[in-house]
């Protein structure tokens, strides 16, 4: 009996192990990949879906004594936004301003991103390109919907700017779709990751080890309708800041349920190396009355 036990007990570990994989994808000093990225994004207030196309490289410069230097640069963005319509010419302008951007990374031995070393650089770039947005935004409309919107695009940019730090960055890298999402990861059938972000949105992702080489996940992100209403109530407050009382009247009379709940599917596939082959991943998201999708294709073209 007591054999059968450890026999069992033995299998039973096998099993978990086999079921289980670490994500290190072999670099050394001039390694180069290159990767093409196709994104869809539909919303039920669009004529038509948007159709975003970039290409992204990412070079190992140097080896440290505790990992890599990674660059990582956009090299080429293509979109088919409508430059009449005004979220499409809001698209067109973010999606332009992805390319040129290169960023630095550190990583540990794994591949982990672990520090970003022109951080102060990015930032400033990443800044400069939401002012431009929200002007872009602020300029369409009667006059005094343009003066609201240029209160809420400085409102915004004030939080951004004292939200937009390091660690932020680093765990957007962590969580969002990408060839750098999984790496120094150890992932078996069944691990869970859970993340809030800073406007409140939480997600819970759970992993499906296929193989060593097809790993999938599922996500559920949501935010409760008290957080929404809170999270806008905090944004008009700072455009009127003298009309709070009745600005919170006004939203608990006007506003319902605005919850807002997503879910994603997304499927990664890996080369022998560890980097990946291919990432297909779709979102699907409801709020304040209005659905979407984002459909997104990585692949590796060299």
């Amino acid at each position: 009996m007591k054999k059968l036990f450890l026999l069992s007990t033995l299998l039973l570990v096998a099993l978990v192990a086999s079921s289980q994989t670490k994500i290190v994808p072999k670099m050394k000093k001039g390694l180069k990949k290159t990767y093409a990225t196709e994104v869809v994004s539909k919303v039920s207030t669009q004529k038509s879906p948007i159709t975003i196309t970039t290409q992204t490289t990412f070079e190992v410069t140097d080896v440290t004594t505790d990992g890599y230097v990674l660059d990582v640069q956009v090299t080429d963005v293509k979109s088919d936004a409508d430059q009449n319509d005004i979220q499409g010419r809001i698209m067109s302008m973010s999606t332009e301003m992805l390319k040129g951007i290169h960023s630095r990374y550190a990583t540990d031995k794994d591949g982990k991103v672990i520090k970003i070393l022109n951080f102060n650089e990015i930032k400033e770039k990443t800044l400069a390109m939401i002012d431009n947005l929200l002007t872009e935004m602020s300029m369409s409309g009667s006059e005094e919907a343009k003066t609201m919107m240029g209160k809420l695009a400085e409102s915004v940019k004030e939080e951004l700017t004292n939200k937009l730090t390091e660690e932020m960055v680093l765990e957007s890298i962590r969580v969002n779709t990408s060839p750098l999402a999984l790496n120094g990861k150890t992932i078996a059938t069944g691990t869970e990751e859970e993340f809030k972000n800073d406007m409140g949105i939480k997600m819970k992702r759970t992993y499906t080890v296929k193989d060593k080489r097809n790993i999938q996940s599922s996500a559920i992100m949501n935010m409760s309708g008290e957080e929404m209403k809170e999270m806008i109530y905090n944004l008009v407050a700072k455009m009127v800041p003298g009309m709070t009382d009745e600005i919170r009247k006004g939203m608990d009379s006007v506003i319902g349920n605005i919850k807002m709940e997503a879910n994603e599917e997304t499927t990664y596939t890996l080369k022998s190396n560890g980097w990946v082959d291919t990432i297909t991943s779709e979102v699907t998201s409801s709020a304040m009355g209005q659905g979407s999708s984002l459909t997104t294709k990585v692949r590796l073209v060299k």
